[in-house]
């Protein structure tokens, strides 16, 4: 079972519906995955004979891709600030530096990244509150980001690629061609890819012809995680929703943890988050797989182990 995840002031009303609110996201079909665990497709195979401690790669450079829209037209034509959510920047950021790792950025055009308002709340933060300006005070300092068709151009210099959410993602990275073509180059390459809360639609956006990924399980932000935040903090629906949905349909195995709480999802390579509260899972899991194929540990079809 997820351990609680501290939740935002939206979040707490969770505690306050009446009851049978449970039973009406159910008949909604809003939580008919929660809890699920579909065996994984692909297993971690590693050579037969460990390798030697300089036969290891060491921590190399991780490839981050961050949204650079600063607005969001919503389904009624009315627009608001977005961009990449900021601690789910940050944590992995951290994370990631902290072992040992150099991260580059790119974005759409080389341009600056930008971090949604809402993001910035301390209501987000208050598992790690000294976080907030530590993430505040390092946005000062961020290097320029590459574009995404230069880091395409040396795709095979980096040890993995992580993807933050926000709402952004759905503005200027879902159809992003040059986005989708790394995503098969690592997924076909069995580096590790991590995809935090909306950045798992990417996935349904492949052709299935092309997809590494295909049959995989995974988590995002839920069906009733989405009407929430739109309901209260967007104030309408966003143009592109359902990201649940989209990725059962795209032949993904789709599951989430209750609304506000933690849930991270690992099937080999991949590595998927459902909200700004699955940070410590979320790194667990994506520094986990990649100390794997730095141990040349790599992707084959086969039952998990």
């Amino acid at each position: 079972m997820d351990a609680p995840a501290s939740p935002s002031s939206a979040h707490r009303r969770f505690r306050l519906m009446p009851p049978g609110w449970w039973l009406s996201l159910v008949l909604m079909g809003w939580v008919g995955a929660w809890g699920c665990a579909t065996p994984p497709a692909r297993r971690v195979v590693f050579p037969s004979a460990p390798l030697s401690a300089a036969e290891v790669q060491a921590p190399g450079t991780v490839l981050m891709v961050l949204s650079a829209a600063s607005k969001q037209t919503l389904a009624d034509g009315s627009t608001r600030p977005t961009g990449v959510f900021l601690n789910e920047f940050y944590e992995p950021y951290r994370a990631l530096i902290d072992a040992g790792y150099d991260v580059v950025l790119a974005t759409p055009g080389g341009q600056p990244p930008t971090f949604d308002p809402e993001g910035m709340k301390p209501s987000y933060w208050e598992a790690h509150p000294e976080g907030l300006a530590e993430a505040q005070a390092l946005l000062t300092r961020l290097p320029a980001p590459l574009s995404l068709s230069e880091v395409r151009q040396r795709a095979e210099t980096f040890q993995a690629l992580l993807i933050p959410g926000g709402q952004g993602v759905m503005v200027d990275l879902l159809g992003d061609v040059e986005l989708h073509g790394l995503l098969v180059d690592f997924g076909a390459t069995s580096r590790p890819v991590g995809l935090v809360c909306h950045a798992p639609a990417l996935l349904a956006r492949l052709s299935a012809e092309r997809s590494p990924f295909t049959g995989r399980r995974v988590t995002s932000v839920s069906g009733f995680e989405e009407w929430y935040i739109e309901t209260f903090v967007m104030g309408a629906r966003a143009q592109v929703r359902g990201i649940g949905s989209g990725l059962e349909e795209a032949g993904f195995h789709h599951e989430t943890a209750f609304p506000g709480r933690s849930r991270a999802v690992r099937d080999c390579n991949l590595v998927t988050s459902q909200n700004p509260f699955s940070g410590t899972d979320f790194n667990a899991l994506f520094l986990a797989a990649l100390t794997d194929w730095r141990n040349a540990g790599r992707c084959e079809q086969g039952a998990s182990h």
